[in-house]
């Protein structure tokens, strides 16, 4: 089961602003004819999306990376995806910020609440709505989530397309209250 949370352009964050710790280093990366992926991640499945991209499969030009470094090391990736299959219960302008991972050795330091954060700040327009999807069990990143303000939305499953996972889309199945 999945947990759909939303947080419309606009709205206040819960806690205030997150900083960066002192060393690290983060770039919002953006497609590139020279450079496919962010450095420090691999062609698969990145080097996808940078092709949905240029072929226009994402709904708008929105599709980026907040990447985190320390030195040359990445520690933190969030990717920033415009709707697309996987997505259909998003509007056209909308935002889904996913594929968040941190490197094991520097969880609980903010990296995650900074850069959901900053995605939102960077990206904010009228009519936007942020989406972040997590397992139900992933309380760390539930609770990142709602630090920044973001709310329940609903509860559903990833379901599959052609009896393929990769193929298919995640699916809202209950929606509870939102502001």
């Amino acid at each position: 089961m999945y947990l759909f949370y939303a947080k419309r352009s606009g709205s206040n964050f819960a806690y205030g602003t997150s900083s960066l710790g002192e060393g690290y280093l983060f770039n919002i990366w953006r497609h590139d004819a020279r450079n496919l992926v962010p450095c420090g991640l691999s062609i698969v499945p990145y080097g996808v999306w940078w092709g949905f991209h240029h072929l226009h499969v994402f709904s708008n030009r929105d599709y980026a990376m907040l990447t985190i470094y320390d030195g040359d090391r990445l520690i933190h990736r969030s990717g920033i995806f415009p709707r697309y299959f996987r997505f259909p219960f998003m509007a056209r302008d909308d935002l889904q910020i996913g594929d968040t991972w941190t490197h094991p050795d520097y969880r609980g330091r903010g990296l995650a609440t900074f850069a959901l954060q900053k995605i939102v700040e960077a990206y904010s327009k009228s009519d936007r709505t942020f989406w972040y999807i997590v397992e139900q069990e992933n309380s760390a990143s539930i609770h990142v989530a709602e630090k920044v303000g973001f709310e329940l939305f609903g509860r559903g499953i990833r379901a599959k397309r052609f009896g393929i996972g990769i193929l298919g889309a995640f699916v809202i199945q209950q929606i509870v209250a939102f502001r």
